[in-house]
């Protein structure tokens, strides 16, 4: 009886002991780590100023607070000039200092800005005055021509929504404009703008009714449009002005039937096509 007594404790003995081994080894090992909390996405309102605070940073010249303004694998890109795309925020951040090399002052007053979920567009007004080495192609430059330059700048940039960055970036500014205004070039093109907006207006997409009709009567035009079928006109007010920062001066309907008509003639497959497309209030951005 004292036998089975004694194997009884020393078995019940055994067992705490591995129990506690267990438990001992259980709070020694290594937890698994918890998953870090993604960032709460910013709302329309946060990102409109965040776009408008990288402006200052680029005003002010604040080259490593604007340079985060760029995710690491961003690209750049500026349509009809011939460049090729910049890649990384370094590259891009490079080509800005250059332009700003020529134009020391240089400055982009704020004067459309259009919002719609991870997208953005906007138009500024690009000041500044030509003191410095103006930069050409093949390593050539020349000197500056201490003339003021005013004119229209489109930026449309895609954004990373979780960190806030520019995953990629279009920006469109007229060539003519910018080399008549340095009296580089005798072409027409747009005169001295100098005074904007005092504070952009501000229009957030809601991707409501409106702007899905918005967004198709754009896409049923360029389809017309790219048919060369002249009733695509008719969508013209007899009022309309159309603003083309390309040309020297804003075009009525007329103006505008016959320039399209003069396309069609010169490219006759000549059509278009939209690479993104999105709405915001009254406007669709292509």
């Amino acid at each position: 009886m004292n036998k089975r007594t004694d194997k009884a404790k020393a078995a019940c003995v055994i067992g705490f002991a591995l129990a506690l081994g267990g438990l001992v080894s259980a709070c020694g090992s290594p937890q698994p780590k918890e998953s870090p909390v993604p960032p709460k996405p910013l709302t329309a309102e946060e990102r409109v100023r965040w776009y408008q605070t990288c402006w200052t940073d680029f005003n002010e010249k604040k080259w490593d607070d604007f340079k985060t303004c760029y995710a690491p694998i961003a690209t750049s890109q500026q349509p009809g000039q011939g460049k090729p795309y910049l890649t990384g925020p370094a590259e891009i951040l490079a080509a800005w200092q250059d332009f700003e090399k020529s134009f020391p002052d240089i400055r982009g007053e704020g004067q459309l800005i259009l919002i719609n979920g991870n997208h953005i567009a906007g138009i500024s007004l690009l000041k500044g005055t030509n003191t410095g080495l103006i930069f050409l192609p093949e390593n050539k430059q020349i000197s500056g021509t201490n003339k003021k330059i005013g004119l229209l700048f489109g930026h449309v940039v895609e954004i990373d929504p979780l960190v806030t960055k520019v995953l990629k970036e279009n920006v469109v500014m007229d060539g003519v404009t910018l080399e008549n205004q340095l009296g580089l070039l005798k072409m027409a093109g747009r005169p001295l703008l100098d005074t904007g907006a005092v504070m952009p207006a501000i229009v957030i997409g809601k991707n409501d009714d409106t702007e899905m009709k918005n967004i198709e009567a754009t896409k049923s035009w360029m389809e017309m449009w790219s048919k060369h079928d002249p009733a695509v006109f008719n969508v013209l007010a007899n009022d309309a002005v159309i603003h083309d920062i390309t040309r020297p001066k804003d075009m009525n309907k007329a103006e505008s039937v016959n320039s399209d008509k003069s396309l069609w003639e010169a490219f006759s497959d000549l059509k278009l096509a939209a690479s993104s497309m999105w709405a915001a209030g009254e406007y669709v951005v292509i």
